[in-house]
């Protein structure tokens, strides 16, 4: 898509202001003796434009999403997840062979459903002959772990919550929220034969048991599910007999086992994997030649983007900023539990082209739904404060760069959990996979009071 760039002047309305020295945000930057004379307010419509985006960084992830959405609206959304297993905590003795293998399950942890969970889905397990590379980075269109053998399936499948599953032979009350899927003995059989060296050495046997993969075995389903592949249920189990017949199990966890910083710590070595082909209505706004669009779309796990062009600000001069907010608001409600996202940020290309956090540390929107439709119905709007990055710009210490809304950021660093770096008041988040989606307006929508703004309030200084 070739890019456009659009120019057009700040229309300023002067407010008289005595002659001060300001202690607003924006002032402590500039010289000591800078006088604020003149003080300036206005707002400007903000050009937008939806794109479709690509992937996201999803290796090392706290949590994955595992499930397909069908949404008339947004179009069609799947995502699976390759996982590593640590070697069992527990090993057999060799003297007690030969085993026999009475059953073997796979054990997911959940948190929550996105979603319609009445809709049944087939899912199936398969291993991978590829290992994970620990310290590499995965992103979400990863094509590096196709399925090798298939080792399970299970169909018509609901997510529900509240239903108990057992996740031991001791267990008979179960857990809940637990995803469960029975796999063929051979696996169990497999592994076990690995013998007694590999099973204790995590490096051997990741080189003999590379992981597995989940995903759907079909199109249909309307939800995912947060798994929890760090939680202390998740993992293979094998249930089997020793030479006594004794009744024994072997868990393989997702979570491995690492050391740092001195401290036993668990982690999981794994890739979300997000696929989706987008509703006609969605996709044709993004193919559309406009310069911007009426209406705009936000869809997570690497879905859709906005791209947004600010107006130029060089005819501000040397000024504090007082105060800057790009405001977005949302036009069409959200139906069943497809919930609008909780955050939204403002990314910009880094030095090494990816989309990530601005670099004067503000752009965070968080959800407001305080603001109702005519129809008196709670719509979103989402406030960016951006006061810093405008000065910034005024300073011509940033570009006037073309910015992206989503729900994500590209980049993290932690080499035991990707977090994205992504900061709320200080503490670290992880918001962006969620599958979550907003229909916002644009510069060209039909009611002013709902188009994307930039609210803008700075004092020329001399």
């Amino acid at each position: 898509m070739r890019k456009i760039y659009l120019l057009f002047a700040l229309t300023l309305v002067v407010l008289l202001n005595a002659c001060k020295k300001d202690d607003t945000i924006g002032a402590d930057i500039l010289p000591n003796d800078d006088l604020l004379n003149v003080g300036f307010t206005d707002t400007f419509t903000v050009y937008s434009k939806t794109l479709s985006d690509t992937f996201m960084r999803t290796d090392k992830l706290a949590k994955n999403y595992l499930g397909v959405i069908n949404d008339a609206k947004f179009g069609f959304q799947q995502a699976s997840i390759v996982t590593e297993l640590d070697r069992p905590s527990t090993v057999y003795d060799d003297t007690l062979g030969p085993f026999l293998v009475d059953s073997v399950v796979l054990l997911l942890k959940y948190n929550n459903i996105y979603g319609d969970s009445t809709v049944p889905q087939n899912f199936r397990i398969s291993t991978i002959s590829n290992k994970i590379t620990e310290f590499n980075t995965y992103y979400s269109n990863s094509t590096a772990f196709p399925a090798s053998t298939q080792i399970g399936s299970v169909n018509n499948y609901l997510f529900r919550p509240m239903r108990n599953e057992t996740v031991s032979r001791t267990d008979s009350v179960g857990i809940p929220s637990i995803f469960k899927v029975p796999l063929d003995n051979s696996i169990g059989t497999t592994i076990l034969n690995l013998g007694q060296n590999v099973l204790r050495d995590s490096s051997l046997f990741k080189n003999n048991f590379p992981g597995i993969i989940i995903e759907n075995a079909g199109t249909s389903g309307n939800a995912m599910a947060e798994i929890d592949l760090n939680s202390f249920y998740s993992g293979m189990v094998i249930y089997y007999r020793d030479k006594k017949n004794t009744l024994r199990e072997m868990k393989l966890p997702t979570a491995l086992t690492k050391i740092q910083n001195a401290s036993i710590t668990t982690r999981q070595n794994g890739i979300n994997l997000f696929t989706k082909n987008l509703s006609s209505t969605v996709d044709n706004v993004v193919a559309s030649g406009l310069q911007t669009d009426s209406v705009n779309y936000v869809l997570g796990q690497a879905g859709t983007i906005i791209k947004v062009q600010l107006p130029t600000l060089t005819n501000m001069g040397k000024a504090a900023v007082n105060k800057a907010e790009l405001v977005v608001t949302q036009i069409e409600q959200n139906t069943g539990n497809f919930a609008t996202p909780i955050f939204m940020l403002l990314l910009k290309r880094n030095a090494s082209g990816e989309l990530d956090a601005l670099a004067t540390g503000d752009g965070v929107g968080v959800l407001d739904t305080a603001l109702t439709d005519n129809m008196g119905k709670k719509i979103a709007r989402y406030t960016f404060g951006i006061t810093k990055y405008i000065q910034a710009i005024s300073l011509n210490r940033e570009s006037n760069a073309d910015l992206y809304i989503a729900t994500y950021r590209a980049a993290g660093t932690d080499e035991s959990v990707n977090f994205l770096n992504s900061t709320i008041n200080g503490t670290i988040v992880n918001f962006g996979f969620t599958p979550s989606r907003v229909v916002v307006a644009g510069a060209n929508y039909s009611d002013e009071r709902y188009r994307m703004k930039l609210n803008l309030i700075y004092s020329p200084v001399k």
